[in-house]
């Protein structure tokens, strides 16, 4: 287990679940994706403290929070409001990166011992990319959204029990994290309820 407590860094930005899923981009409709009063690491301000005198060419991407679960396994989760498309998939797979790399350095320990006690949880907004799915279905130059196919692979998923992982995240299971979950919102509240 890793005591995140003894480094400054991650205590200084300690804040909520709920205030680090705030969705901003909208200032007339500023979104929270949970309710959770869940303790958790503010990693985007831990991410612009490490920086801050690196003097860096090109500012590198994190994961919205860092917390500890039930079984004391840190949890990065990356809160995605709006419709997953390919930009935005190779964004969550950069904040991955730059996130570990990050984490690593700030808990001096190699991404070998840090995968064992880690899981990623990507949250995203279920109703936001359907509807988006609904809209590309209208243009001429539209390809099939991946909708239909996360429903189909999540029921066969669920009868085969194991989890379905959709937008090509899974490949960082085993690599980066021992497990790697992304869940509509409501499932995450679930996690929660079980973690």
């Amino acid at each position: 287990m890793i005591d995140i407590n003894k480094h400054k860094l991650l205590r200084d930005n300690v804040s909520t679940l709920k205030e680090t899923s705030i969705d901003t981009h909208d200032n007339n409709n500023i979104k929270y994706m949970t309710a959770s009063e869940r303790e958790a690491i503010n990693f985007d301000n831990v991410k612009k403290e490490y920086i801050k005198n690196l003097a860096l060419t090109d500012e590198p991407k994190s994961n919205d929070a860092l917390f500890i679960n039930k079984n004391d396994d840190l949890v990065f989760v990356e809160f995605k409001n709006g419709y997953m498309d390919t930009a935005k998939k190779y964004a969550v797979r950069k904040k991955i990166y730059d996130s570990i790399i990050i984490l690593t350095d700030i808990l001096n320990v190699g991404i070998s011992q840090l995968k064992n006690d880690m899981e990623y949880i990507l949250v995203y907004n279920e109703t936001v990319n359907k509807e988006e799915a609904d809209v590309l279905k209208k243009q001429k130059s539209y390809v099939q959204a991946s909708k239909a196919f996360d429903d189909i692979a999540k029921n066969i998923s669920t009868m085969a029990k194991t989890e379905y992982v959709c937008f090509g995240i899974k490949i960082f299971e085993n690599y980066c994290f021992r497990k790697v979950h992304t869940y509509t919102e409501a499932e995450f509240e679930e996690y929660l309820k079980n973690n």
